[in-house]
């Protein structure tokens, strides 16, 4: 049995549809990558499967277990965390304590996740107290999914992890990405950098709500001209 199965998906926002009725699974221990232009439903459907936005009819499973029209409070009890678009840390507040915050569904912040977080970003320790508004983009996408991290997800969701990051920090947040996985949560990362793909396993390419191709990553990475399939 898969991780996460999505089945016949239909979401939207108001009464303007998104998802057309979308159907994929991921596996346990793998990293996903979802494709698209802007509007194709990637991130509704992460935010679909997060509890952030209702599904219309369909189902979301994980681990067996339906998870849709759950509130969002109980999907990320379940063993779920998504870092969204556009980071949205908390400017005001250290380092340390958006760290914390993450950890809000567990009692109390463990130390061996901070350290476990800290040691996938040494950055972040390094500047444990300074404000996380006065980071740089790519410090607060460091941050971003450090603080997902601290609830010691099962899945993490990581939309448009690359976003506004250069060449250089952009493979630097891949990588750790890649031993986060490695580690064994299991990733789905939305995102229109193809520099991404070597780290798929599964790749999804999305258009206008629906999914045009599903299959293993190598598989799209061999395709003669990527930047059309996925981009049109």
């Amino acid at each position: 049995m898969s991780l996460l199965e999505i089945e016949n998906l239909r979401a939207g926002y108001g009464t303007m549809p998104v998802l057309q009725g979308i159907s994929f699974s991921v596996e346990a221990g793998e990293t996903t990558v979802m494709f698209g232009l802007n509007g194709a439903g990637k991130s509704t459907t992460v935010n679909a499967i997060a509890g952030l936005v209702e599904s219309w009819s369909g189902e979301i499973r994980f681990d067996g277990q339906r998870i849709d029209r759950r509130p969002m409070t109980d999907v990320v009890r379940s063993g779920i965390a998504l870092c969204p678009e556009g980071r949205r840390v908390f400017p005001g507040l250290s380092v340390r304590t958006n760290l914390e915050l993450g950890a809000w569904t567990r009692r109390s912040v463990t130390k061996e996740q901070m350290d476990l977080v800290m040691s996938y970003f040494p950055r972040l320790e390094e500047r444990a107290d300074q404000l996380a508004g006065t980071m740089s983009g790519g410090e607060q996408q460091m941050l971003a999914i450090g603080r997902a991290m601290m609830s010691k997800p099962r899945l993490l969701l990581i939309d448009e992890a690359s976003l506004g990051l250069s060449p250089a920090l952009t493979q630097i947040v891949f990588k750790v990405i890649s031993q986060i996985n490695a580690d064994g949560t299991t990733v789905i990362i939305v995102e229109q950098n193809v520099g991404v793909l070597p780290y798929a396993d599964q790749a999804i390419v999305m258009e206008k709500g629906t999914i045009t191709f599903d299959g293993r990553g190598k598989e799209l990475a061999a395709t003669g001209d990527l930047r059309e399939l996925y981009l049109g």
